[in-house]
């Protein structure tokens, strides 16, 4: 302090205190919330459900505060189950390991080899090149292509596809001096204009929406499969590949709709001629001519159709295709048939294998022919210097994948695994048994509105491990199938449009392109609002089109 400067002024105890918890607030989550969940089994005796409780209810605030990282707090089964008797560690670790963890496994390793290819890129400039080049357009065709690569590839890497594919068709316009891509608040902080937001949310919502399409679309929808077949060893085979896509792919294409014309309408105008939007959302066609050479430029670097995407398009379409034919339950499928001739029990070939296979083969097939030069060239200097590289270079999808996802789904069967076997989730029926006199239509849209409203808050997957689970055993008390509840709670733990922090592509979108919390929200609510009142539509009158067995409890249930 500078000699005759006046003194400081002391901090009071209050403000310490505002300024801990803001810097520190981690730690104290990470203190106070197992404390507070001491009264779940305090007083003794304490029951094998009182400790799964406990275990429940840390994992469940430690996944929506982020206090630690999430597949961190998915090894607490591992530590509290054994020492508390609810369960024993080699059947806590065996959660941790599955058919549907390694299908989930097989779908990165499949979405990788795309990405390494180029394939997904090459996909969306063909689309904006055959849809046009008015902001409408161009929006259509950008919120096709990532729903399509979407219903494939993870939702992340869907949207870190289209993010610089945006900025390269608004930097054009900016250009032209038709928009601004980012606009400056009062305090000079760099913010997306409204045209950039439409963009940005109308891409990571088309992705959020192309993963429900299929099983390997998202996270979730196998978390969903795995804990329905971890309660119920013995339900058929209902969440096929064909059967669930049957259900979802109509319901997707609804959702797209609803978003993208809720999106134009706010911020293109549409419908709204005299606007202030529609004005700004307008395009010369000197603008449509620049946008279209720009495009074109960009398509031109890409070249023709490599050897490479071939091989991707063999590898990755067949097997999507042989997913379908495993077991469609529609017709006799190729896994059906093995069992039969070689006398296996039901389910003994799972999705997993297949996945296992073609991500095998990708590894081991060449992604050129340059290798044939060793048989055709006449002299030393033309013979290859390098290796032909795999369809799949495994060190760089060894450094990209994100194996941590496999913990946080582990956690969450080993969650539902004890809760069942230690009768938490009976006692949670039970408490909710009052539901019984509701008609199903209103329990489904309460588990939807539930689940979509927790889901913007917290990780998907997490949401969906506590969730589903729950309304699987509601459904039982109820005297429901469990699986209409399943798909209620699993497929609503994918919406989140509202909040940065609910899925990692939104987190893309208002890093990349600098778009303010309130402005997400604003471009979200009418997409929540559609996505709950369609979803509850769907499955309360496709759902049983599709299985007509889920009106009825049935056996295995």
């Amino acid at each position: 302090m500078i000699f005759g400067s006046p003194e400081e002024p002391r901090m009071s105890g209050k403000e310490k205190l505002k300024i801990f918890v803001g810097v520190h607030w981690r730690g104290v989550c990470c203190v106070f919330i197992p404390l507070f969940s001491l009264l779940i089994i305090l007083p003794p005796p304490t029951l094998p459900h009182h400790w799964c409780a406990f275990c429940l209810v840390i994992m469940a605030c430690f996944w929506v505060t982020e206090c630690i990282p999430l597949p961190v707090t998915s090894f607490l089964p591992v530590i509290l189950f054994p020492l508390t008797g609810v369960n024993s560690t080699s059947a806590t670790c065996a959660a941790y390991i599955s058919d549907s963890l390694m299908m989930f496994l097989g779908s990165l390793i499949l979405a990788a080899c795309v990405e390494q290819s180029g394939l997904h890129v090459r996909l969306a400039y063909f689309a904006v090149r055959t849809i046009g080049f008015t902001h409408m357009r161009l929006l259509l065709s950008m919120s096709l292509v990532t729903m399509f690569v979407s219903m494939w590839i993870t939702n992340t890497a869907a949207v870190t596809m289209m993010v610089p594919i945006n900025f390269a068709v608004l930097k054009v316009f900016e250009e032209q001096k038709l928009m601004k891509i980012f606009e400056y608040t009062s305090e000079g902080e760099r913010v997306a204009s409204d045209l950039t937001t439409c963009y940005f949310c109308a891409t990571t919502y088309s992705a959020t929406i192309g993963g429900i399409g299929t099983l390997v679309g998202t996270a979730t929808n196998l978390v969903m499969k795995g804990l329905l077949v971890k309660a119920y060893p013995k339900v058929p085979e209902y969440l096929s590949f064909p059967k669930f896509s049957a259900f979802t792919v109509p319901m997707m294409i609804f959702l797209e709709a609803a978003t993208f014309f809720s999106m134009v309408i706010l911020f293109l105008g549409w419908l709204r001629p005299n606007s202030a939007a529609a004005k700004q959302a307008l395009v010369t066609p000197q603008g449509q001519a620049a946008a279209k050479a720009a495009v074109d430029a960009n398509w031109d670097k890409l070249g023709s159709i490599t050897f490479w995407e071939y091989m991707v398009i063999l590898l990755f379409g067949g097997s999507m295709i042989f997913f379908f034919c495993r077991s469609p339950q529609m017709f006799l499928g190729w896994g059906d048939i093995l069992e039969e001739t070689f006398h296996r029990p039901a389910k003994f070939i799972r999705d997993s294998a297949l996945a296992g296979l073609v991500g095998f083969l990708m590894f081991v097939s060449p992604s050129n022919l340059s290798f044939f030069k060793n048989f055709t060239v006449k002299y030393y200097e033309q013979l290859p210097k390098v290796r032909a590289s795999s369809v799949l270079d495994w060190k760089k999808m060894d450094a990209s994948l994100p194996y941590s996802f496999m913990f946080l789904l582990g956690g969450g069967f080993a969650l539902s695994d004890a809760a069942k076997k230690s009768g938490l989730n009976q006692k949670i029926g039970e408490s909710m048994a009052m539901l019984k006199v509701c008609p199903n239509a209103v329990v489904l849209f309460l588990i939807i509105l539930a689940v979509t409203f927790v889901t913007n808050f917290a990780s998907n997957v997490a949401v969906c491990n506590v969730f589903v689970p729950l309304a699987m055993e509601l459904a039982k008390q109820i005297h429901r199938n469990p699986m209409w509840y399943n798909l209620a709670g699993g497929i609503s733990a994918s919406y989140c449009f509202m909040l940065p922090v609910g899925t990692p592509g939104n987190l893309v979108v208002q890093s990349a392109a600098s778009i303010p919390t309130s402005k997400m929200m604003v471009a979200g609510a009418v997409p929540t609002v559609a996505t709950i009142l369609l979803t509850w539509f769907f499955l309360f009158f496709w759902a049983p089109v599709v299985w007509p067995d889920l009106t009825t409890l049935p056996p295995w249930a």
